[in-house]
């Protein structure tokens, strides 16, 4: 079988859980003698070049024709996007090739990003334009105050007044709010587009694959494959002893408000107990990012049981989360799978997480984790507690990459034949 990957972003950056997950299974599709596995990776900085990688190539490229040059000349049997998924299917659908799509995030339906509300509440509704728009301002400076006014012109109107604008100079606040039912209305049909496009659609969850259905794609055109992990060695067991031990709770991944990292310092501010710590690994993709993580350190200065991190090589954060204790995965938006949470169970950690979708994929009952409303500092603080109280630790089965994988080559095999 000929299988081209194509990246989430760069493959060789590690940053991020798309570009984790396309390492894991190209780590693991590098050992397969029977798959000619060959990647494709996006980096527009750099001029195109072909690497290797543990003897797979790697086509480093920027743009459209260059993936439809080299999809043309590598002639594979199925392609397996995990990033520029829009771009992808265009061209293998030209190309007459099949095309797989992991839908890693909730933005691929989404005009927002992120499948959340201006109520900071888990979306379960269809996207359009009225109930998109109030959500894309909302990411708009001085957006909010504007959408009153702009959801009564009608959208025809307010399409015709993007377009002007994009004629003409960038006029900051005016082009953004002006645009914002232009772009709500692109992403809208480049989503519809996608669908058409693509053979098969990878989810990683059920609420995931619930919200493609939502938003029009056939339930013949969606599978459930729940991701898997390299294997990791068993971290240190947690030791009791007479003396009062520190607790380390940890959350690793992007500092983001999506994330719920705000939720989470302010439940763990509101426990009195100076035998606990919360360790916070990780660090912000952009500007608005940094505001956030700088807000967050600013509010929590004076609590020295909060400790930020930063960003941490893969490596060294898994040599780190040994010493912790517990895991807690406060996402208030739908977190598509949450692989950190597979990477702590896999070690037997304790995992504190909210129902976003992933994480009730992989905690089922009270042995592997405790599942809380998103968005509830009180409950979060309840459920610290309650681990606090009865030294839990988790245990249960975490599926390996291998398992995944052979689940992916099954599916690209019923893809081909199809």
């Amino acid at each position: 079988m000929k299988l081209v990957v194509v990246a989430s972003g760069d493959f060789f950056s590690d940053y991020g859980g798309g570009q984790v997950y396309v390492r894991n299974i190209v780590d693991e599709l590098s050992q397969l003698q029977e798959i000619n596995t060959t990647v494709v990776s996006f980096n527009r900085s750099q001029r195109p070049s072909i690497r290797k990688y543990k003897d797979i190539s790697v086509y480093q490229i920027n743009d459209g024709t260059g993936l439809e040059d080299t999809l043309k000349e590598l002639s594979p049997d199925v392609v397996h996007a995990n990033g520029e998924k829009l771009l992808t299917s265009r061209v293998c659908k030209c190309l007459n090739i099949p095309c797989v799509v992991t839908a890693h995030h909730g933005g691929i339906v989404c005009p927002a990003g992120t499948l959340i509300n201006t109520n900071d509440e888990i979306c379960c509704i269809p996207a359009d334009y009225t109930h998109c728009l109030k959500c894309y301002l909302r990411h708009t400076p001085t957006g909010l105050m504007w959408y009153p006014l702009l959801k009564r012109c009608s959208q025809e109107n307010y399409l015709k007044f993007g377009r002007l604008l994009k004629r003409l100079p960038f006029m900051p606040f005016v082009s953004p709010i002006g645009e914002t039912g232009l772009i709500v209305t692109q992403k809208i049909n480049e989503w519809q587009e996608l669908y058409g496009n693509v053979t098969l659609f990878i989810s990683p969850s059920d609420a995931m694959a619930d919200a493609l259905r939502r938003n029009g794609c056939p339930s013949s055109k969606i599978t459930v494959v729940p991701h898997g992990i390299p294997t990791i060695e068993l971290g240190t067991q947690r030791i009791m002893s007479d003396k009062t031990p520190i607790t380390k709770f940890y959350y690793i991944g992007r500092i983001n408000y999506v994330k719920g990292i705000h939720v989470l310092l302010k439940a763990f501010e509101s426990i009195d107990n100076t035998n606990i710590e919360l360790h916070l690994i990780g660090g912000p993709g952009n500007k608005s990012e940094l505001r956030y993580q700088n807000k967050l350190k600013r509010k929590y200065r004076h609590d020295k049981r909060i400790v930020w991190h930063g960003k941490v090589p893969f490596e060294q954060a898994t040599e780190m989360i040994r010493e912790y204790h517990c895991l807690i995965h406060p996402a208030i938006y739908l977190e598509v799978f949450g692989l950190n949470i597979s990477e702590a169970l896999a070690q037997h950690k304790y995992v504190i997480a909210t129902r976003c979708g992933g994480a009730e994929m992989q905690i089922h009952d009270k042995s592997a984790g405790l599942l809380v409303p998103p968005n509830s500092p009180s409950e979060i603080a309840n459920a610290i507690h309650t681990y606090i109280s009865n030294t839990l630790e988790a245990h249960c089965r975490v599926k390996n990459i291998k398992e995944h994988v052979c689940e992916l080559i099954k599916t690209y095999e019923t893809v081909i034949k199809s």
